[in-house]
């Protein structure tokens, strides 16, 4: 049996390209959704420090792998490293259209995004800052997708003395504690050291050994 749809079925082509052009000029008025997901690429509206940026829609970039020191640091040598690094940064990626690839987490828990930069001619920015002894490797489990290629880098600067590897780290203990599931190292004093499950456990001789292998100071003993 035939449907009847009334005296606006045979219209129903019409309709569908009024609802398209009312919602292309909502679009044009402001009115269109951000879009939903991470970008793929984006524009840099503002250079934060030597490890994070913001794009032109608004969004938060942290580099993943990398740390850089703090502008807000109280002793003269990391200031001064983290102007370096910053002014490195902006000279890598201002102006220029940027190639974002994410790892396994997306987000941080200041919900901002979490990507690999990539320059036009391939460059890794992540991976340029470490190789000028601008920032230093931060591994997150589990994300680890550059892991290799950073240490290889930051093995490089300390070797040629770049950077924040001007002045190799002098220990001040005898061993120190490395966690194999953060990739963090701390004194043998050290709380977090004395917890840790005998499973997770690595012994570095000296800073500068756990350093080469990719590991970070814990925060809590700052090693």
């Amino acid at each position: 049996m035939q449907k009847n749809y009334g005296r606006w079925g045979n219209y129903r082509p019409l309709r569908i390209a009024v609802g398209i052009l009312v919602l292309w000029a909502l679009c044009l008025a402001g009115g269109c959704p951000a879009p939903s997901g991470p970008p793929a690429s984006g524009l840099v509206a503002k250079v934060k420090d030597g490890d994070s940026i913001v794009l032109t829609d608004g969004r938060e970039i942290r580099y993943l792998g990398i740390d850089t020191p703090e502008l807000t640091s109280q002793d003269p040598r990391e200031l001064e490293l983290a102007q370096q690094a910053k002014q490195a940064n902006a000279g890598l990626v201002e102006g220029v259209q940027l190639r974002l690839e994410y790892d396994v987490e997306r987000y941080d828990q200041y919900n901002r995004l979490l990507a690999y930069v990539r320059l036009p001619d391939g460059r890794l920015v992540n991976l340029e800052l470490v190789r000028r002894g601008l920032a230093r490797v931060m591994l997150k489990p589990p994300n680890l997708r550059y892991r290799e290629e950073l240490i290889r880098a930051q093995n490089l600067a300390m070797d040629q003395r770049l950077g924040c590897w001007r002045e190799l780290p002098v220990s001040q203990e005898p061993r120190y504690v490395g966690n194999m599931r953060t990739f963090r190292f701390h004194r043998p004093s050290c709380p977090g050291a004395k917890a840790m499950s005998p499973a997770n456990r690595r012994i570095f001789g000296s800073q500068v050994e756990a350093f080469r292998e990719g590991y970070s100071p814990a925060k809590d003993c700052r090693p």
